[in-house]
């Protein structure tokens, strides 16, 4: 924790009921451009005051991104660094992004349904910091800021890219980590490395068109699970081909395919970089039982008889 609350490009401040759901893919997403950020490792918080690190992770940032959730304003935790990150943008060059998970800009404004509930129940204990809270609240809402629709992993890739847009307007003099561009594969003389930059940190599903309900339920599978992944259907796009043969091999490539981290899903017992070792292990299973199952694999083998495809068992 005592290097995480050194220098870094965003502090990331949200409540625990989104660690797992949306935030640690977030937090992912920008390592995987280059940008440092700061997100705190526990739930657990200890007394009422926000500890020294918290604000040294506030104070040492470039910008913060608040991910505003029903829950919330439930933490005086959340609220307080939601005061400390407004005064840091008071008082120096500094910029907020704030992001609306499963929660309206109203509520938070005029302080409505949880977060005037939570308030009220603050009162008891923090009678003297409900006015701050509550200006707080006012100020962030009236901030321009991003609401969590469609496919979440689509999301998230527009957010890092605006936060980057917006990071190098603020700071047109500083650096910025060079943005990663997919490596698509084409010519078999590509290193090993560059082979698997197209799937770093990522899960990627490769599909075709002729696999279409087999898809469907894997999709069903991921979002279950709150998984973030990108689709990459080999029929539209022969270059994805091309790709996860360099993966996997091509005597391996079947469909549809679940990679993570550049390696098969089913073909590996642990995957490293996968953030909920829990949901991971589930996914895993759900996914085994539906590759391997009868249900499935008559329907494989009736639609896998394309000879540009090659499947194995």
């Amino acid at each position: 924790m005592a290097n995480e609350a050194s220098f870094c490009h965003v502090f990331l401040s949200f409540r625990g009921e989104t660690r797992n759901k949306f935030t640690c893919f977030l937090y992912e997403a920008l390592r995987a451009q280059g940008f440092v950020a700061f997100m705190d490792k526990t739930d657990i918080r200890v007394g009422d005051e926000v500890s020294l690190t918290i604000k040294e992770g506030i104070r040492n940032s470039m910008s913060a991104i608040i991910v505003f959730s029903k829950n919330y304003a439930d933490s005086t935790w959340c609220l307080d660094e939601l005061v400390l990150i407004l005064e840091r943008n008071r008082n120096s060059r500094y910029f907020i992004l704030p992001i609306f998970y499963e929660v309206e800009i109203r509520d938070i404004r005029h302080q409505l349904g949880n977060y005037g509930l939570a308030l009220e129940k603050h009162k008891a204990r923090h009678n003297d910091k409900i006015e701050k809270w509550r200006e707080a609240l006012v100020e962030v809402s009236n901030i321009f800021g991003e609401h969590v629709e469609g496919l979440q992993s689509t999301f998230i890739q527009n957010t890092v890219k605006l936060f980057r847009e917006r990071l190098a307007a603020k700071f047109p003099e500083c650096r910025l980590p060079t943005q990663q561009v997919p490596v698509l594969q084409g010519s078999s003389s590509s290193s090993s490395s560059s082979r698997h930059e197209s799937s770093e940190d990522k899960i990627i599903l490769y599909t075709t068109t002729s696999v279409t309900d087999v898809a469907g339920a894997l999709k069903k599978i991921l979002r279950s699970g709150n998984v973030v992944y990108e689709e990459r259907n080999c029929s539209i796009e022969p270059r994805y081909l091309r790709e996860l043969k360099d993966l996997v091999g091509n005597d391996k490539v079947r469909f549809p395919m679940v990679i993570v981290n550049g390696k098969d899903l089913c073909g590996e017992e642990e995957v490293e970089g996968f953030y909920d070792a829990e949901v991971k292990q589930k996914l895993i299973g759900s996914l085994m039982y539906h590759y391997y199952s009868q249900r499935f694999a008559s329907h494989f083998q009736a639609t896998m008889s394309n000879a540009m495809f090659r499947r194995y068992w």
